[in-house]
């Protein structure tokens, strides 16, 4: 039978004007006619085009997934074809570089860009049977795909990948790739044959700085550093930035176009001008403040578990002890030992003790689909404090300026359900449970 659209007194004139026949009805006594035609009616519901719409969108961006999929397998197997064809003597590395030639003639692509997706697939086929699965069924993206790929090949242990893939996939349906990569990356730490700091030491030998030449006369300059440096520089900036246009309201240049003068500034002169008129006097003095959380188990030798900051990624442990061993003040973070989730964080004053807790609680934007740091982030009362919210951690939570903004648009609520678990609501109807990311764990 077709769907029936349109108000219901449209809908109920239009059966009405069907013949029995046309709906099967025409054997059934009149009682049962009567009754199916007020359930048809009834069951009726108009559907707002906007809800509609996003149900679309969510639909077609799980097709995406199941054609990535299906592609994924479809290049795997033509890889495995092209080799088998051209027998045991071949040279590999030309095999593929003529089939990467062959598919980017047909697909209007280069020949590097086909040879990588070639690689991905094989990988992804080969490798990772439970990400590729849950590729097909649209409940992870590409995107998720990727990153738990990318993240992964750091074990080398068939087994010891496995247990990674399936912990990290169980994680990802609930969450997006930005958010996931950093988990991932930690749990691939947990398991990987090299441990984090071998890899760390290494990497720390390709330190350096580069510059870009861009167009309209800008260029860009790369400065690559272990992480902990990388985010105190940024955090310093971003604080300095902040003062900056706090003590210049008139300021018209944006959070980003003051952190980059600042860091000109601070290159090539070592710190902002000491001039009560210099526009960037408000910054002097200022310093970093980055929490670095260091496994007890680590600390003890016990364990391989990497160092990492606050809402980012693993640090090396030597940079990690050496920056807490000259911290003024130590930060103690208890952790529930089996959700992973905070508990409680010790600090003296107690004006701030809440600030920090809820910052380490966190981690990040509380929204589900934002990975903003807490440094970038306010404290919103879930429950307005003119509304009778109360100034407490079931009633906080961090949340970025964009979505500090949206959470308040028409249509929008946002309910803390239990401490530290938000409820999004969207002004049709799509709802979200958001949760602290907490690291993932193996059995």
């Amino acid at each position: 039978m077709e769907n029936f659209t349109g108000s219901s007194d449209e809908v109920e004139a239009s059966i009405r004007r069907r013949s029995l026949a046309e709906l099967g009805w025409n054997t059934l006594p009149a009682e049962e006619v009567e009754t199916r035609f007020r359930a048809l009616v009834a069951g009726l519901v108009e559907e707002h085009p906007i809800d509609a719409g996003i149900q679309r969108v969510a639909l077609l961006q799980a097709r995406k997934a199941q054609l990535e999929a299906e592609e994924a397998r479809e290049l795997a197997a033509l890889a495995r074809l092209y080799v088998a064809e051209e027998g045991p003597g071949a040279r590999i590395d030309l095999v593929y570089r003529s089939l990467a030639a062959e598919l980017a003639l047909a697909c209007r692509v280069s020949d590097r860009t086909m040879e990588s997706r070639i690689l991905r697939a094989e990988e992804l086929v080969d490798e990772y049977p439970a990400t590729l699965q849950a590729l097909e069924t649209g409940s992870i993206g590409i995107g998720h795909a990727r990153v738990i790929v990318e993240c992964g090949d750091a074990i080398n242990d068939p087994e010891l990948r496995s247990q990674y893939e399936v912990a990290v996939v169980e994680r990802a349906v609930n969450i997006t790739p930005g958010r996931l990569r950093r988990l991932a990356r930690q749990a691939a730490e947990k398991l990987a044959a090299v441990t984090f700091e071998e890899r760390h030491r290494k990497a720390r030998e390709g330190r350096s700085v580069r510059m870009f030449e861009g167009v309209d006369g800008m260029s860009e300059l790369v400065h690559t550093v272990p992480t902990v440096f990388a985010v105190a520089m940024f955090d310093r900036l971003t604080a300095q930035a902040k003062a900056v246009k706090a003590a210049n309201p008139a300021d018209a240049r944006t959070l980003d176009q003051v952190r980059a003068d600042l860091a000109c500034e601070l290159v090539l002169t070592g710190q902002p001008s000491g001039d009560p008129d210099a526009p960037h006097a408000a910054g002097i003095g200022i310093r970093p403040e980055v929490s670095i959380l260091i496994p007890v188990l680590t600390l003890l030798g016990e364990s391989d578990e990497p160092a990492s900051i606050a809402g980012r990624g693993p640090i090396g442990l030597d940079d990690a002890t050496r920056l807490a061993g000259n911290a003024p003040s130590l930060i103690r973070v208890l952790t529930h030992p089996v959700s992973q989730q905070v508990l409680a964080v010790d600090s003296y004053r107690p004006s701030k003790k809440l600030r920090r807790y809820l910052h380490r609680r966190d981690g990040r934007c509380r929204c589900p689909s934002c990975a903003r740091p807490p440094g970038d982030c306010d404290l919103d009362h879930t429950t307005a404090w003119q509304h009778g919210g109360k100034t407490e951690a079931g009633n906080l939570a961090d949340l970025c300026p964009n979505h500090h903004t949206i959470k308040h648009l028409p249509g929008w609520s946002v309910n803390q359900i239990s401490p530290g678990v938000l409820e999004w609501t969207s002004p049709h109807g799509v709802t979200a449970i958001d949760t602290p990311d907490t690291p993932v764990t193996f059995q």
